[in-house]
């Protein structure tokens, strides 16, 4: 399971089978796998499961300052999951009260505890970059991550490049 964003390559060149690719015309399905990538891991897992999932990808490029990650582009997928999920998922917890999108200490709890931020951050609060920036400095968004301590039940991590940018899961 990722975002619909990468599932032509990940058929292409890595023979798998996907849920949602670039021609997905079922913008329920869409909306399901923003749904499990908005909610907390237990309720992710549930719907993982239905689905038949075995390994979850994430794009992050808070190790390497690349802006097109899946933090940046994570409000889409609530969007979409709350037009098909209004009882589910809803935009305005993704908030500060004052109407901010932070992951930092200041960000909602709602967020700073879903699975996308869970599978983007694990283990980043032990990453020091240089000696002038604390743990879990995100370069992407100039600052430091508000869930250091994240922890997995259901979920495993299966692989993570070098720098970050591609994080599986299974």
């Amino acid at each position: 399971m990722s975002w619909w964003d990468y599932g032509y390559q990940i058929a292409g060149m890595a023979n798998r089978t996907t849920l949602v690719d670039n021609n997905t015309w079922n913008n329920s399905h869409i909306a399901l796998v923003g749904k499990a990538m908005s909610s907390t891991e237990e309720k992710a897992y549930e719907i993982m499961r239905n689905l038949g999932v075995d390994y979850v990808l994430v794009i992050f490029g808070g190790m390497i300052g690349y802006s097109g990650d899946d933090i940046n582009k994570f409000l889409w997928m609530v969007r979409i999951a709350e037009g098909e999920h209004p009882n589910d998922i809803k935009e305005s917890r993704y908030f500060t009260p004052q109407g901010e999108f932070r992951v930092d200490s200041a960000g909602s709890p709602v967020l700073l505890n879903c699975l996308m931020y869970k599978m983007c951050y694990y283990r980043f609060g032990e990453v020091q970059h240089s000696y002038n920036t604390p743990g879990g400095y995100d370069r992407t968004r100039n600052v430091e991550i508000g869930n250091k301590n994240v922890k997995f039940t259901h979920l495993e991590e299966a692989y993570t490049t070098e720098h970050w940018l591609v994080r599986i899961y299974k």
